[in-house]
């Protein structure tokens, strides 16, 4: 009896030694302008006011809520690890994620909010920034 007791407790306290560990801390980045890439002329199109939220690591699958100018809510569903870059000398962080349409996209945000989100399709790009 002693015995399964102290494998409980054993489990218990590695799940959540393991679980703090691996968990990431939830965060909301606020932008207010947008930009849309034309990929049949591949060019930016110019900002345009909106106010946009995201929250990181809503839950514990560490997906992203979207409030987005309109007020409406979308949540998108984490599908891949976390990798991290440098674009010109920029520090990003980048995951897969699905649309509420049900569409695989790739998430890219930024440290510097002047650059700000890019959500990335096959051919279109939206960009949300703090300008």
């Amino acid at each position: 009896m002693i015995m399964n007791i102290k494998v409980l407790l054993t489990t218990v306290l590695l799940y959540l030694i393991v679980s703090i560990g691996f968990s990431q801390d939830k965060f909301r980045r606020d932008y207010n302008y947008i930009a849309v890439f034309d990929s049949g002329t591949e060019t930016w199109g110019e900002w345009q006011p909106g106010d946009n939220t995201f929250v990181f690591n809503i839950n514990e699958r560490n997906d992203v809520a979207h409030l987005k100018a309109n007020g409406e809510t979308v949540i998108y569903k984490k599908l891949s690890g976390v990798e991290e870059g440098y674009t010109d000398s920029h520090h990003y962080q980048i995951i897969s994620a699905l649309d509420e349409e049900g569409d695989v996209f790739r998430f890219q945000i930024f440290d510097d909010p002047n650059i700000g989100l890019k959500m990335m399709w096959s051919n279109f790009i939206i960009q949300f920034a703090s300008l």
